[in-house]
């Protein structure tokens, strides 16, 4: 019988082993370091504008999300990062996450999600494909952001539509 998985916010105790998992996810990426540090934040002071939650099997985490609402802002979310287990991408955790991430943002009142995503096929696949099977879209694009061939993309998902 398979283990049930839930998700958790994550705490200061569970921080190094979610570490771990978002090193493992993107490590050789150039987004690892920003994902760190957003991770970090997040647990250390959670507040409106980052919250980290973990996905969790028995006492292993699977994955890990960073979300909020963009500061100043009335009703922007804001989807900092998805990072998942390379041996459990495909069963749904990073969905679960972004899914559970919804949630809270619709019931805090923000209006919409936006994601803001290295074009990168390269070092993040499918990460495009997976943001626009949850609803999301192109909104906008600075071309050549991250460097020569690697765009930021405004990715947006209304909520309370779906």
């Amino acid at each position: 019988m398979s283990e049930r998985r839930r998700l958790v916010p994550l705490s200061p105790s569970l921080l190094p082993a979610a570490l771990e998992t978002v090193e493992r996810a993107l490590h050789r990426t150039h987004y690892l370091s920003g994902a760190l540090d957003s991770l970090r934040s997040a647990v250390s002071a959670p507040g409106a504008d980052g919250r980290a939650l973990a996905s969790m099997t028995s006492e292993q985490i699977e994955g890990a999300a960073v979300f909020g609402i963009f500061g100043g802002t009335s009703g922007a979310g804001r989807l900092h990062f998805v990072a998942v287990e390379p041996s459990v991408r495909r069963t749904g955790v990073a969905r679960a996450l972004v899914e559970s991430a919804i949630a809270q943002l619709a019931a805090a009142d923000a209006r919409f999600l936006l994601a803001e995503l290295p074009d990168d096929v390269d070092a993040l696949p499918g990460a495009r494909e997976f943001l626009g099977a949850l609803g999301f879209t192109e909104e906008s694009r600075v071309d050549d952001y991250f460097r020569d061939g690697v765009a930021l993309s405004f990715m947006r998902r209304e909520l309370g539509t779906r």
